[in-house]
């Protein structure tokens, strides 16, 4: 091998390598179970798979087990749309997640627990003002409470505060759902764009 040869070779090697290296390192890592838990995520056991539930999404279709097949990751928040504080705080958030993570294979969802008030028009709009592809969905009383009960979200009846507001106490967790059903685990408060994503990218990679 000539030295111009060599030369050329080990050039090209050096180049590789650092091409590789600068992709490595621009690529999620994937969080171990404490790290993930650091950043505010409790992920779940393999077993956890949802049963059947039928709902309804803002559009009119059918929102059920099938829906979640669509996405890698499916995130699914319970709330309302007359909600004075945690949910369009939840929904900010959601919106800030939604814009740090490059990808279409998540699925961002809002579940009312006030089919009463919130229709189908109202919930659509409450949830396209964060962002125009997050989707609402509602159904009845009790086919929401069972879904909920699957995820470990809780909801106290309607109450009304000092201010005559219409309040109804709820679980305040994000819960992350595969689209083979199964339960991966749920964001607690208090919530933090930048560790959820990072917990995100990380999951979009081990799932």
């Amino acid at each position: 091998m000539s030295k111009n040869t060599l030369t050329f070779f080990l050039f090209g090697v050096v180049l590789f390598l650092l091409i590789f290296t600068f992709f490595r390192i621009g690529q999620p890592r994937v969080l171990s179970v404490e790290e993930m838990k650091v950043n505010g995520f409790i992920k779940y056991g393999t077993s956890n798979k949802l049963r059947d539930f039928s709902l309804q999404d803002h559009f009119g279709a059918e929102f059920s087990q099938q829906s979640l097949k669509d996405n890698k990751l499916n995130l699914l928040y319970f709330g309302y749309t007359t909600c004075p504080s945690e949910c369009p705080v939840m929904m900010s958030v959601m919106r800030q997640v939604y814009d740090k993570i490059d990808t279409n294979n998540i699925a961002y969802y809002l579940i009312t627990f006030d089919p009463e008030i919130d229709t189908q028009e109202r919930l659509k709009s409450y949830v396209t003002a964060f962002n125009k592809n997050f989707v609402g969905v509602l159904g009845t009383k009790s086919e929401i409470s069972k879904l909920g009960f699957q995820l470990g979200i809780n909801k106290l009846d309607p109450e009304i505060d000092h201010n005559s507001q219409r309040i109804i106490e709820h679980t305040n967790h994000l819960v992350v759902i595969g689209n083979d059903s199964k339960i991966i685990g749920v964001f607690r408060p208090p919530f933090d764009s930048n560790s959820m994503s990072l917990v995100i990218k990380s999951l979009l990679r081990s799932n």
